[in-house]
């Protein structure tokens, strides 16, 4: 098993896309602004990264 099989699911990958997403309003509800703009950056990135470019990994023998 590589580390890509982790990510294979698509709801692992929304998971880790929505507990994102859920400590960025945590954040910006108890007024932290600067890490709920950290938390933010991850979720885009998570968005980016596990969602729209993901791409699963196709192990040639």
């Amino acid at each position: 098993m590589n580390g890509n099989d982790f990510f294979r699911p698509l709801w692992v990958r929304a998971a880790i896309v929505a507990i994102c997403a859920a400590w960025t309003v945590f954040e910006w509800h108890n007024g932290e602004s600067g890490w709920a703009a950290l938390a933010g950056a991850a979720t885009l990135y998570g968005v980016w990264s596990l969602l729209i470019a993901y791409r699963p990994h196709d192990p040639s023998p």
